[in-house]
């Protein structure tokens, strides 16, 4: 059998970290949190790798643009 596949959700709304990974998470797959931009990168670097990043643009410290262009550095 398959591993589920891994996916980050960035987001600085709990409530949306919570839906968001709950409905990952009944339909198999592998959820991880992070509260915003820089906690994400923070996770990004140590791995695992994942499959899939679902990310807020609008947040605090990192914005979602600022995320994207930083991770495609690595």
């Amino acid at each position: 059998m398959a591993n589920p596949a891994r996916v980050l959700v960035v987001d600085d709304s709990p409530t949306i970290l919570k839906v968001v990974s709950a409905i990952l998470a009944r339909h198999g797959y592998e959820p991880t949190v992070a509260r915003d931009g820089v906690a994400g990168i923070d996770l990004v670097k140590r791995g695992p790798k994942y499959d899939l990043i679902l990310l807020d643009f609008v947040m605090p410290r990192m914005n979602g643009y600022q995320f994207c262009r930083e991770a495609a550095q690595d």
